[in-house]
């Protein structure tokens, strides 16, 4: 298990490319410039006396369609404040209904490759992880992001929801994620990132033997004359580089025991939030199962988007 002293020693050697922030405004540009298409299809079966639900959809990235579960609060008149939630590595999006009764909309976030549209691009799991990773033009996760990009644009689109208070969470690829959609869409007024995925590639790879980072050590063993360009592409993606851009109130959340992301690389990105922050260790406990976690990153958000009520302004 990791102590706090493991965590502030560590030091990563993720370096942000020169022309880093160029590159991703670039890529924000290409997906401005695609139609959202929003289409809503009303769900009553899974709608419930708190939330109505719908399959929604958008266009996004290369003309893929991408598919959420949109909840929105079955009474009360809105506009309503929002929460964007972002997926993990491989399970499917759930519906959050429980949202509803508290008179938030969420927008449950079904990235390429999942539900619907892995008619469309299906890498597999594994396989995300190095899908084109010959190139960060080619890389999957220049798709995934757009996807999630497109999610808050989907929200902004929507008359019922209040654009000042957008907030964002998820866990593992997900609180990823949430690092990386909030340092682009400054929309976003705060975020809970628990055991974040995606940070800190080059040690991560090293630390554990267990997937999905362990796709990258056997894509390496089998292409070692790859390797440079690999990890030239991943320093795009790495979220340890986007959170010096967050500038709203953020979350990291630590397994001190995890197997699958290890903890000095989450602290890594927390260390580097350029906002408000706040952290959250929690001893004895593996990746995901934190027993304390849900709960607190319900009554967080509940906090930020109560006092943004109380204030009448975004926070």
């Amino acid at each position: 298990m990791a102590t706090k002293e493991d965590l502030e020693k560590f030091e990563t050697q993720v370096a942000r490319p020169a022309d880093f922030e160029e590159f991703w405004q670039d890529v924000l540009a290409q997906v401005a410039k695609i139609p959202l298409e929003p289409k809503i299809s009303p769900d009553s079966f899974r709608s419930n006396e708190d939330a109505l639900v719908s399959l929604a959809t958008f266009q996004s990235l290369d003309g893929l369609e991408v598919a959420t579960w949109y909840c929105v609060p079955a009474k009360g008149e809105g506009p309503f404040p929002a929460i964007i939630h972002l997926p993990g590595y491989k399970g499917e999006p759930s519906i959050r209904r429980d949202w509803g009764a508290k008179g938030v909309v969420h927008l449950m976030v079904s990235v390429r490759g999942k539900l619907r549209s892995n008619s469309q691009f299906n890498p597999g799991y594994p396989g995300l992880l190095t899908h084109g990773i010959e190139s960060r033009d080619t890389y999957g996760y220049r798709g995934v992001i757009a996807d999630c990009v497109r999610g808050v644009d989907f929200l902004l689109s929507r008359p019922e929801v209040d654009s000042q208070r957008i907030y964002a969470c998820g866990s593992s690829q997900g609180g990823g994620l949430t690092l990386i959609t909030s340092a682009l869409r400054s929309e976003i007024k705060g975020g809970v990132s628990g055991y974040p995925f995606l940070c800190c590639f080059p040690e991560s790879m090293k630390m554990l033997r267990s997937y999905p980072y362990d796709e990258l050590s056997c894509y390496a063993r089998a292409y070692p004359e790859r390797v440079p360009q690999m990890m030239e592409t991943l320093s795009y993606y790495d979220a340890v580089n986007f959170v010096g851009l967050i500038k709203c109130p953020m979350v990291v959340g630590i397994a001190m025991d995890d197997e699958v992301c290890p903890p000095e690389t989450s602290y890594a990105a927390y260390k580097g939030l350029g906002g408000p922050k706040e952290l959250w260790l929690f001893p004895n406990s593996g990746h995901g199962n934190a027993h304390d976690y849900p709960a607190k990153e319900t009554q967080w958000l509940e906090s930020q988007i109560s006092a943004s009520l109380t204030l009448g302004v975004s926070r």
